[in-house]
């Protein structure tokens, strides 16, 4: 089975060429605790007024971590919604992208690997759980759990508390493919712009700050710029978990204050020429697995997996294509 192989060359951050990029937001929908699909959507509301400081440790003793998702859920939306897939390339979360373009300078060298399968023009793009994420799940520590948890607290007390989680669907373009993205969102303002909610330790030297706009800032300003969303509100807790203010930002601001820092075209060019390399390799009725595994390259590897496009999904793009053999593949 073939393998080939994309070299990550450095380069500065701050040089990089115009890349034009915008996102649309096609709709929303819903998912319960349990990633069962709900039509009914009601997105968390900003609130106007929260009191401070306030103490993100509180519930974390009674808190049970959320289930994550794949596609299946974006594939339900595109049925349910009876949205033509004929001129679409690829069909993945936000997050999976966010991934792929922030590794063009990752010092953490966090592993990842990605299941490809392709159907007609389309391809689905999900997220397989690496060796080094098992071990990291079986070795956290109480600290690191509670720290994932600050997250979580700080939503319920920035935003009104609603029974499930929203997720948004967007369309866009990268490096002349068109993509369907999947985002979970936070909350929404008045205005009904929509805002991303992040913990942040409290900063008390020059260096934090550096640490804070290399990192924090700049996989945020990514996570949001991929799907559209506007605003960033980062609400800061001291050591003992905390909240003791919230500071919230547009994404020109904080592109404007992290401009010695990094440039979003470098990232969003670097997704580009990942993407331009590995989709036109994927072959139909065969599966890929792409992975970053530390050092300076990824890797496109054909794999026996049975693949991950359902049934529904499959009857549903048959009838966006006219020829059915497009649909008749190994994914069963």
């Amino acid at each position: 089975m073939s393998t080939t192989t994309f070299h990550i060359r450095k380069k500065p951050r701050r040089d990089a060429e115009c890349v034009k990029f915008s996102s649309m937001r096609l709709g929303e929908f819903s998912l319960t605790s349990d990633r069962q699909y709900v039509d009914e959507v009601k997105i968390p509301r900003m609130r106007k007024h929260v009191r401070l400081p306030r103490d993100l440790n509180e519930g974390f003793n009674e808190h049970e971590d959320k289930q994550l998702g794949g596609v299946e859920c974006i594939f339900e939306w595109i049925c349910r919604n009876k949205f033509n897939t004929e001129s679409v390339d690829l069909i993945t979360y936000r997050g999976i992208l966010k991934k792929i373009a922030t590794n063009a300078f990752d010092r953490f060298q966090n592993h990842w690997c990605f299941r490809l399968v392709k159907m007609g023009n389309l391809i689905a793009m999900d997220e397989i759980e690496t060796e080094q994420k098992r071990q990291e799940a079986l070795n956290r520590t109480r600290y690191q759990n509670l720290m994932t948890y600050h997250g979580r607290k700080l939503e319920e007390v920035t935003m009104e508390v609603v029974e499930n989680e929203v997720d948004i669907v967007t369309t866009s373009k990268i490096a002349g493919y068109r993509c369907i993205l999947a985002a979970e969102v936070d909350g929404v303002k008045d205005n009904g712009d929509l805002v991303e909610v992040k913990a942040h330790k409290v900063i008390s030297h020059p260096q934090q700050m550096e640490n804070y706009k290399n990192n924090k800032l700049l996989n945020t300003f990514i996570q949001c710029y991929l799907v559209g969303i506007p605003h960033i509100l980062v609400g800061f807790r001291d050591n003992n978990g905390w909240l003791r203010h919230l500071q919230e930002y547009s994404l020109d601001q904080v592109e404007e204050e992290c401009r010695d820092y990094w440039n979003k075209d470098f990232y969003m060019g670097f997704l580009g020429d990942v993407l331009s390399w590995a989709l036109p390799q994927i072959a139909l009725g065969k599966v890929y697995h792409m992975s970053y595994l530390g050092g300076e390259q990824i890797t496109l590897e054909e794999v026996e997996d049975p693949g991950h496009i359902p049934q529904f999904f499959r009857d549903h793009a048959s009838s966006c294509h006219s020829k059915r053999e497009m649909v008749d593949s190994i994914y069963k």
